[in-house]
């Protein structure tokens, strides 16, 4: 039987922890989270998620050095800042399948030593960028296939886009099946903390392009308003606007008309069993690959840091604190 380990127990870790519950295969589930109180309420959660599945045996501990079975499959649901770390530890148990939370790593340099770890392990990885999963992206994929886009933008307010920044990245490199891209947050305006302690965040223009185009723009402003964003994507003969809050897609046509049509984007406590059951029977999964991933995540961070050490202050990692 495979054993699962978990790796961070906070909000989105529970999400994991729940759909893993419902999972078709029989694994072992290790949970490591420092926080008892975090600790407590996974363990609450997980009890009280109704499955028809094949029941898990789960533990519950405070560290990886607590753990003594050899891993098969980890998710690593912490923040990016210490991940590294966290890496060199599951490898060391065995662990070959690994999904990384996004942003995967904060620094460069540490893109490059886990690229080191993963080939010297030779492990497989991804990077939890779920929008891949979703049938409705997916479809749009195939609908580029034959459609030239001309360019991506996502235009909104209080988004989080330093966080959220390489979701949306990874979502434009997916449709237009590319990774190859420049980047410039010259037109950042502020850079302020984050709800998230010790962390950043900004808000501004990111512009782009990858190479051969399509080009990009993400802009967030900060406002009095709630969350909210669009993502307009437009090709020589359409343009799609997508509303993901409000769950629908418009598409416009050269002729002015309009089609409209619904969506949903799948929450996390339903998708994480269904990676494990893929990953167990093919070794491989939908989310964005490793290697792509981190071509991606570079020069996204690299740029992220420049910015943060002009403005606020260098450090000997390279790390621009945001997760």
């Amino acid at each position: 039987m495979k054993n699962v380990l978990l790796v961070g127990a906070g909000n989105l870790g529970r999400r994991h922890l729940q759909s893993m519950k419902n999972s078709a295969e029989p694994f072992n589930i290790f949970v490591v989270e420092p926080f008892e109180a975090a600790r407590e309420q996974a363990e609450k959660i997980f009890q009280e998620t109704k499955s028809d599945a094949v029941e898990k045996v789960v533990s519950f501990h405070k560290a990886i050095e607590e753990i003594d079975k050899e891993i098969d499959i980890v998710i690593d649901a912490t923040p990016a800042s210490g991940r590294l770390d966290i890496l060199k530890q599951v490898l060391a148990l065995g662990a070959k399948d690994l999904v990384l939370e996004k942003v995967a790593f904060n620094s460069v340099p540490d893109i490059e030593k886990a690229k080191v770890l993963i080939e010297k392990y030779n492990a497989r990885a991804w990077v939890n960028c779920p929008r891949r999963l979703n049938p409705f992206y997916i479809q749009l994929r195939e609908i580029f296939e034959n459609l030239k886009i001309d360019r991506f933008e996502v235009v909104g307010e209080n988004f989080g886009m330093a966080c959220n920044a390489i979701h949306f990245i990874d979502l434009f490199a997916f449709l237009a099946k590319k990774a190859n891209y420049h980047i410039s947050l010259d037109n950042i305006s502020e850079i302020l903390p984050s709800k998230r302690h010790d962390y950043i965040e900004f808000f501004g223009e990111i512009t782009g392009t990858f190479e051969s185009g399509p080009d990009f723009k993400i802009d967030c402003q900060r406002s009095t308003k709630e969350v909210g964003f669009k993502i307009r994507i437009v090709t020589l003969t359409d343009e799609y606007v997508i509303d993901e809050i409000a769950g629908n897609v418009e598409i416009i046509k050269t002729d002015g008309s309009k089609e409209v049509s619904s969506f949903r984007q799948p929450y996390q406590s339903e998708l994480t069993g269904g990676l494990i059951d893929e990953i167990i029977s093919k070794q491989a999964c939908g989310l964005t690959e490793f290697y792509e991933s981190m071509a991606l995540h570079s020069p996204f961070i690299s740029n992220a840091y420049v910015l943060y050490a002009s403005n606020i202050e260098e450090n000997s990692l390279k790390m621009v604190p945001i997760t």
